[in-house]
Parts: structure tokens; sequence; C-alpha cells
């Protein structure tokens, strides 16, 4: 089992009530003994400054405002792994035996009583509850910076971050040099503060302009039907297996391009609905890069598969972590996808192990959780978690329709060994050099040297990473789920157990024996740079038990 590091339970258990009752049920802060509002040390999920990614630019105006996520635990993590462990066991009698969302809710979510609690809290501070996950697993609150800094007894900072997006500029978001307190009851129910971010920002989201045109912009970068057929889909689409029953969850910031959506499309041959747009949090104003990406190439590799896209307002850390949340805890989608990574290093284990609290939530409920592994050929979250499958990248050189010549490990996949995971037991017979998560766990074409095509502000643009993995892997997800469901079978839910320990299963996989990372290289079997290699589609389709 992997460890969660997070938060400690608050020792509630699944039996009893959990509305209030007595004197203290219109307030929750009543029954706390004295000694429980004492502070105690408790991590937090604020970067610190570190040159190059976070540059401290000095204390925050007091006067500035913040939002803020507080993260919370699933309830009686132990037994709930064991049950994901069995339920991914072909052997167990529990085999797919996947909880339902009540299910989960009633076992493993926080109680009511315990969020209640935390809430109340925190509007006793000054601070406001704007927004809470349906799965309770986050509350998202506001307030001014002055209040924080009294409330958590620290200071925070203005650090410019180096942006992960393509040719982005660095934005401000707050860090911290000194550690967080919380008081006892608080620290005991939570897993602690996850983000903490400057307020969104606001504006007006503007018109797209022009008409829905084919517009074929050239062999010289990777269109969808190169990985069609790099990856063995094409035998699927043909008997009508094409994501239809199926769908995809997109994890954005802001939102996409619908035009240049549809001109993707049509260049390409496809037909297809346009996605359904989840408004989450502040409104959006803004149309970013990589949800554009991510939108475009998962709906155009599951283009029978109905997808979702969650907007959070913008690509920091407050909207990117309740926005994966909301797409777990939405119960919309059977596979989601993100490549909104974060270096491992930079990020701090309380955002990170969050991240992990929903990907087992999406586990337990039958959903394949995905995520870019990065480009920098280090490790990112939350592609660390052992709940989500780390999709890593390849310099593939194939024709238009994906007659391959070569395919080798990409210089900056992003791989190695987690700082914030145990070891999952079903790496133990391939890893041996590490007792952490060892990522990645399959790779797809990302090198820049044989780019992709994204459309973009009306221009067709090529580019590299494993943001074009994920999301085309999460289509490849649909189409598999498409299969499933045609032969009366489930939806595949978390791939990891089964796609290293079932023998047919992982001979679905093309060894990707050649190139390296600056740390690690490609070999026979599972290795750092590409997992257990390249997907072949058709093969799983027909393998996964």
């Amino acid at each position: 089992m992997s460890g969660s590091g997070g938060g400690g339970s608050s020792g509630w258990e699944t039996t009893g009530t959990d509305d209030p009752v007595g004197p203290c049920a219109s307030d929750p802060l009543c029954d706390i003994p004295p000694e429980e509002h004492e502070p105690t040390n408790k991590p937090d999920g604020l970067p610190s400054p570190k040159p190059g990614v976070y540059d401290d630019l000095g204390p925050a105006p007091l006067d500035n405002g913040f939002r803020s996520l507080m993260g919370f635990p699933n309830r009686q993590r132990e037994l709930l792994e064991e049950r994901v462990a069995a339920m991914y066991d072909p052997d167990s009698a529990t085999f797919r035996d996947y909880l339902t969302v009540d299910e989960w809710m009633a076992d493993h979510a926080p109680r009511t009583k315990d969020v209640d609690v935390v809430k109340a809290w925190l509007k006793t501070r000054g601070f406001t509850i704007n927004y809470e996950a349906k799965n309770r697993l986050l509350v998202h609150f506001s307030g001014s910076v002055k209040d924080f800094n009294e409330t958590f007894a620290t200071e925070l900072h203005i650090c410019m971050r180096k942006n992960p997006l393509h040719s982005g500029d660095p934005f401000p978001v707050y860090c911290t040099l000194d550690s967080f307190t919380l008081p006892i009851f608080v620290a005991e129910r939570t897993n602690g503060l996850a983000t903490a971010d400057l307020p969104a920002e606001t504006g007006t989201l503007t018109n797209e302009v022009g008409d829905v045109v084919e517009d074929y912009p050239g062999d010289e970068a990777h269109g969808p039907p190169a990985f069609y057929g790099a990856y063995n889909m094409n035998k699927l689409f043909a008997d009508g297996h094409d994501g239809r029953g199926s769908a995809i969850g997109v994890v954005g910031a802001g939102t996409y391009h619908t035009v240049d959506l549809q001109i993707f499309w049509k260049s390409f041959g496809i037909e297809r609905q346009l996605p359904t747009r989840v408004a989450l949090m502040e409104p959006v104003f803004e149309r970013i890069t990589e949800t554009s990406l991510d939108t475009q190439w998962s709906s155009s590799l599951g283009p029978g598969a109905d997808v979702f896209v969650y907007e959070g307002p913008d690509a920091r850390n407050t909207a990117l972590l309740f926005a994966w949340n909301e797409a777990i805890g939405d119960n919309k989608a059977d596979v989601v996808t993100t490549s909104f990574a974060h270096r491992e290093d930079s990020e701090a284990k309380t955002l990170r192990h969050q991240y992990d609290e929903s990907a087992l939530m999406g586990a337990a409920i039958g959903m394949t959780l995905l995520s870019a592994s990065g480009d920098s050929a280090g490790t990112d979250t939350p592609c660390s978690s052992p709940y989500v499958t780390c999709v890593g990248g390849t310099n593939l050189v194939a024709s238009p329709t994906g007659e391959i010549s070569s395919e080798r490990a990409w210089s900056m996949s992003g791989s190695g060994q987690s700082k914030s995971f145990a070891l999952p037991y079903w790496q133990e017979a391939d890893v041996l050099d590490s007792d952490t998560r060892a990522m990645c766990d399959l790779a797809l074409s990302a090198s820049p040297e044989n780019p992709m095509w994204m459309r973009r502000w009306k221009k067709w643009e090529s580019y590299g990473g494993t943001s074009f993995a994920s999301p085309a892997f999460a289509g490849m997800v649909a189409v598999i789920n498409s299969y499933r469901k045609a032969h009366g079978k489930p939806r595949v839910g978390y791939l990891n157990p089964v796609i290293y320990l079932h023998g047919p299963t992982r001979s679905a996989f093309r060894d990707i024996t050649k190139g390296a990372t600056p740390y690690y290289a490609a070999g026979v079997g599972w290795d750092y740079p590409s997992g257990l290699g390249a997907p072949d589609i058709a093969a799983l389709a027909a393998t996964i038990p």
C-alpha cells in the first residue's frame, strides 16, 4: 500500500449520526475544549522561494487579498486502500466491484460535522467561505493577508513563479519562509492548508470570430491520425468503438478556443459534438493554451466520447487543485486528464498529498486518472500519486498515418523517484533501486523534434511536451472503455495494478529500449523515461481483464 503522508484522522468512525444535536446544534465550536484551541505546527501547501522557480519579492502587502484551500483526508484511509487493492486484483472476489459515490461518501468522505467545525473556525477569523468541494475534501475561503498572517502565525511573501506553460511569462504567487500553525482541533481534522494564492483576476471573455473551415496544416508535425496508426486504434474505430458511451474529463484553467477546436477537428476529418464546459469558482475570462491543447487532443483521440472541461479561473494552484478534485467528485467522466504538472521538488508536501486524496477517491469509484509526467526530466505532481497513471514522453518518428520508423524515449520525459509516496506493491518487481513511487508508467509521442499540431488564435502551431501525451491517452482510454461497454464489461478504472501485474495486459505495451534523459536510460522492460512502453490500444482493449 502507498502511504498517505497527509493529515491525521479526526478519529470519527462511520457509525452514529453526522448531524449536530443538543445545545451545540447552532454552534459547531461550542464543544471544542479550550486546550484544543492551542496552536500546533502543521505543514502547509505553499511553496518556499526556490531560485529560478519561485523568486522572492518580499512580504505581501497586508491589505492584499488571498484565496485558499483547506484540505481534508479520506476517512478510514487504510481500509479504503485495502478495498481499492482488492477491487483491482483479478483474483479477488471483489474484482471491479467499484464503490458508488454514495458508498464512498458514507464510508470515506470527511464527516460533515468535521468540515462544519473547520468552516465555523475560519469564519471566526474573519474569512469568507466561497466554495466547498462536492466530496468535502476541499473548502475554499478568502480574506486579507493581514488576517492570514495572524491566523496561521506566518508571513505571506510574493514570489514570481516560472511559468510552466509554453512561452508564458512568470507570474506572482504567494510563498512563505516560515512554518504554519493551526489550532489542534483544526489540525486533527484536516491535512492543513493546501494552497494560498492571490485573488483571481477579473475580466471579460472576448468573443471568438471566424468560420469553421477545413485548413489542413501539412505533414510537418503529427496530427491525431498519426496517433491512430502508431498506437493501433484504427481497428477499434472500424468496429465502431470510438469512445461512444464513455466520457473524458479535462482539468482546465480558463477555457479553450471553440472555433479553433472545430477547425482542428474538421482539418483532420473528425466529426463530433462540442465539449461541455463546467464552470468552477470565479468566472473564466481568458483562453489558455494548455486548456485548448488538452481539449483538442483528448476529444480527437476519443472522437465519440463525451468531453467535460472543468474550468478553474486560472493556472494557479488553488484553481488547479480544486478543478482536479471536482473533475473526480463530479463523477461524470470515466477518465480524467491533467497536463498542468507541477515540479515535485518545488511544490509543498501538503499540496502533493491533497492531489493524492482526490485520486484515491477516483480509483475507488472506478475512474482512470492520468497526468502528464512533465517536461523537465524530473518528477512532477500529481503524477507522483500511485493512484494516477503517469504518462511520459517518447520521440516518435512516423508517417502522417502512423507508420512507425522509430520510437525512443524523449530526453526530457518527466521521470524518476518520487519525493512523496512509498513504492506501491505493483512496482516492487520492477523498481529495485528505490523505495519510493517510480515514474513514469507508460509513454507516448512528446518530443519537439517530431512535434504535434495544435490550433491557437486562428493559427497552426506545433509543440512537444507530455502535455500532448496525457490527453491523447485519455482519448485512448475512452476508446477502450467504449469497446468494453459494447462487450458488457465495466470501465477499466485505476490502471496501474493491472498494467504492471497482469501479464497479457503488460504485453500490450511496445517496449521502448532506446533513448535517455540526463538521469536515466531506457532499456529492456520497465524503465524510468518510458515506463512499460508505448500502448497498443487494440491489444489493451482485448487483454485488460
